[in-house]
């Protein structure tokens, strides 16, 4: 930096030798060139490559300032007492932000920047020492998630720490200029577009956010940490990808009753929907509408039962919750808003079923013309087990479990018998093979294990491995959640009471949807799906109000439709072109092979 301070002070001293001897205008202006050519431009490269002091080796610094409360925010890079280093956290508020900016540092790359303005060609050295530093820094996080050293959400809150310093460096070192915050957009978009792994990251730390993250915050603070979010989302050519990830998580959040803040949720969705406009988040609305319309059905469905005060059901099926109907709450869901599912119905208990079934007869009475598809695959139930007394009690001890449906069907199954292998609990409830491990496999855990599993270490063994109640099983709490094993630790596994409450949805509830693994690089397999049908509907639209189109054009016309859902690789809009040709939607120009002529 002593360079460029000494620059500066020559360029004045020679502005005001200039200005001293009175020379013409024209005389001063090439003077002053010739000074700047030889202490700027001469040396720009330099002084921009220059080890510890030039632009790229301040501004590696600014990008890895460590986090409030460590030892090197609180003296410095250098640690010693002498240090003068000033941290500031973004926005000036530690309560707001855990990102802290070297604001001395961006001082001294003010200082360069200012020198470097006078020569505008040089600039760009700067601008380009910025942009490699951003796809190297962008480079390293993509490759530590891909490591699994990273979580999703670890993931997103690197790329979050990195723009809020990289937009200090462009607003406040190069003073907001425009080629600066072109050139810093282009290196986002660079490591983020790679594959489809950002978008899905960002998915799931909204979804962690909206759960928990923002549970109690004021509105400046949801607003603030959601505009935050928008900021990189805008960077993101896969917004399909996220849109398909949001609202996986949005349907768990939603049925499992997981939101933080319902007004964080609906804040949300109209960022999205200022962003992308109707279209993207209409079924995401869809969703919001379904889960109020549900709650209305639901206090009118339990005025219904009040009415017939019917206390002791008729219906034998019953019998086994001693006589009493089981209470189910019901989601009805329109199939077109939620994520699809194609997951066979599980066989339930028999006093489940029936109180499904009297939830059936009176929805179908009520709406007529509808048609209500189970699935199994989602919520939630409550059930009371009750297992051996303490030492020195004869009072048996009763726990109530909070249980996923399936979970919910496996135990039931222990009323009768003490003990089950993997086969008969499989033929019992039809439960799909993993997802019978995985719940398997939570219900033996240590902290909660409700069954004891024959076979030694965590995974199941086979058909013949065996499950026994656990009636020995001890809880401090009354109340016990159930929590589930992931879904990669149950795979990893498995490679190496009484009844209560129950609750189902209809039409569409979400669940794993096929090829949705969070984390994954790869576009999902029904995002894929959903490109080939807008990709050639758009093309069919174009051709049919232009009529004639030549490739290239076609090409273009095509990706600015779709580029505020993904942008179509040419290669992929020519697959389709194809398709359309064979089916006799379009046809080529005898003339000319790369113009194509819309069939009415």
């Amino acid at each position: 930096m002593e360079y460029v301070h000494r620059a500066q002070s020559r360029l004045q001293e020679e502005r005001v030798r200039a200005s001293t001897l009175d020379l013409p205008a024209s005389t001063r202006a090439a003077l002053l060139r010739i000074v700047e050519t030889e202490l700027i431009e001469r040396h720009a490269r330099t002084l921009v490559e220059m080890e510890g002091s030039g632009f790229a080796s301040i501004l590696k610094v600014v990008a890895s300032s460590p986090a409030i409360g460590s030892v090197a925010a609180a003296s410095g890079p250098g640690g010693g007492v002498g240090s003068s280093r000033m941290m500031m956290p973004a926005g000036g508020d530690s309560s707001e932000s855990s990102v802290v900016i070297d604001h001395e540092r961006i001082k001294d790359l003010a200082s360069m920047y200012e020198l470097f303005s006078r020569v505008p060609s040089s600039v760009n050295h700067l601008r380009d020492a910025l942009s490699e530093r951003i796809k190297i820094d962008g480079r390293a996080l993509v490759k530590d998630q891909e490591n699994n050293v990273a979580p999703p959400a670890a993931f997103v809150k690197g790329i979050l720490a990195m723009r809020e310093r990289f937009h200090a460096v462009v607003t406040d070192a190069m003073k907001g200029e425009k080629k600066a915050q072109k050139r810093m957009k282009e290196s986002f978009e660079d490591f983020l577009n790679a594959d489809a792994r950002a978008a899905n990251c960002l998915a799931v730390y909204v979804d962690e956010l909206l759960r928990v993250g923002l549970r109690g915050a004021d509105e400046r603070k949801v607003s603030m940490e959601l505009d935050r979010v928008i900021v990189i989302f805008r960077y993101l050519s896969d917004k399909d990808v996220f849109e398909a990830y949001y609202k996986n998580h949005l349907a768990k959040r939603l049925l499992g009753n997981k939101s933080g803040s319902e007004e964080a949720e609906r804040a949300m969705v109209s960022l999205l929907k200022a962003e992308c406009g109707y279209q993207f988040t209409s079924k995401l609305e869809g969703m919001f509408n379904d889960m109020r319309i549900s709650k209305e059905t639901a206090e009118k469905y339990r005025s219904h039962k009040k009415s017939l005060n019917n206390t002791v059901s008729n219906d034998s099926r019953d019998a086994e919750n001693g006589g009493k109907p089981v209470d189910v709450e019901v989601s009805v869901l329109t199939t077109g808003y939620w994520p699809s599912q194609n997951v066979a119905p599980c066989i339930l208990p028999p006093a489940v079923k029936a109180a499904m079934d009297r939830f059936q007869k009176y929805y179908l009475n009520t709406y007529t013309g509808r048609k209500l598809s189970w699935q199994t695959s989602t919520g939630s139930a409550e059930i009371r087990a009750t297992f051996h007394p303490q030492k020195g009690s004869s009072k048996p001890r009763r726990h109530d479990l909070s249980v996923t449906t399936y979970q919910m069907c496996i135990l039931v199954l222990f009323n009768t018998r003490d003990t089950l292998t993997l086969k008969q609990i499989r033929d019992e409830t039809n439960i799909p093979e993993e997802e019978l491990r995985r719940h398997l496999v939570s219900l033996c855990t240590p902290k909660h294990r409700i069954l004891r599993k024959g076979s030694k270490g965590k995974g199941i063994s086979g058909d013949d491995d065996t499950f026994t109640y656990n009636a020995d099983y001890t809880s401090k709490m009354t109340r016990v959640k159930v929590p589930m094993v992931s879904m990669r630790d149950a795979s990893s596994a498995s490679s190496g009471g009484a009844k209560g409450a129950g609750s189902a949805s209809a039409a569409g509830g979400a669940s794993k949807s096929a090829g949705l693994v969070d984390g994954s690089a790869s576009v999902p397999l029904s995002v894929e799906e959903d490109r080939r049908h807008l990709l050639e509907a758009a093309i069919v639209r174009i051709m049919k109000a232009r009529k004639v189109l030549n490739h290239n054009d076609l090409v273009a016309e095509v990706t600015r439709q779709l580029s505020g859902r993904f942008v179509p690789p040419p290669q992929f809009v020519k697959k389709r072109v194809e398709s359309l040709i064979e089916r006799e939607y379009l046809e080529r120009d005898e003339a000319d092979r790369r113009v194509y002529r819309y069939m009415a």
